[in-house]
């Protein structure tokens, strides 16, 4: 079974993760077994949401290198927050910088990706973020790989806009082979658009699917 875990913190943003833990829900119920969604903090400590919804992590980071040992860490998500331009998350960043030194997929948005500037995991990659300004306080040097897009990958980390939680997801959802590619696509586009051909062909990818599983 694969993990996609994702770092608690207080005032995480809930609608940059909200999508991804009900996808990795949906994922389990019709392939049983391949995902678990696991919510790892610095510490055990409780904390709030953004929106004020109590959370309880259920590893700490140093847990998530036993899982890479194993090779069944799919990705480490982290949503953004209040906080991150105050600094802090040490633990975190060395988290990151470990994970991809293994080529462990690393994902933030919105304040996360500031966090990764300021560490320097962005200096070399192209990415993005809540604009080019955002991130210059960081004091990081890759702002001449700064995309003005919803969502960039590049080398294990992928970033995203805070009001991009959609395209962050659907990338998520890739990078961790989380459901095929057409299920992924008609999601996303669903949630883009609204429009009720999109729903049809998410049902349709989402039944065929199923049943080549049954």
């Amino acid at each position: 079974m694969q993990t996609i875990a994702l770092y608690t913190t207080e005032t995480m943003a809930d609608w940059e993760y909200a999508y991804l833990t009900t996808r990795i829900t949906v994922a389990e119920e019709l392939r049983p077994g391949r995902f678990r969604l696991l919510l790892v903090g610095d510490g055990l400590a409780p904390v709030r949401s953004l929106g004020g919804l109590p959370l309880s992590p259920a590893a700490d980071l140093d847990e998530l290198a036993g899982l890479v040992d194993a090779g069944s860490l799919a990705a480490l998500v982290i949503p953004g927050g209040n906080h991150y331009t105050e600094g802090g998350h040490e633990r975190l960043a060395g988290t990151v910088a470990d994970l991809l030194a293994r080529d462990v997929p690393v994902a933030a948005i919105c304040g996360a990706t500031y966090l990764l500037a300021r560490n320097g995991f962005l200096d070399e990659r192209r990415h993005t973020s809540n604009a080019a300004d955002f991130l210059k306080p960081s004091g990081y040097r890759g702002g001449d790989r700064y995309i003005d897009a919803p969502m960039v990958t590049d080398r294990s980390i992928t970033t995203a806009s805070g009001v991009h939680a959609v395209p962050f997801t659907a990338e998520v959802m890739q990078v961790t082979r989380l459901a095929p590619e057409p299920v992924i696509n008609a999601w996303e586009q669903l949630y883009l658009t609204g429009e009720p051909r999109c729903y049809e062909a998410l049902m349709e990818a989402t039944s065929t699917w199923q049943s080549s599983w049954e």
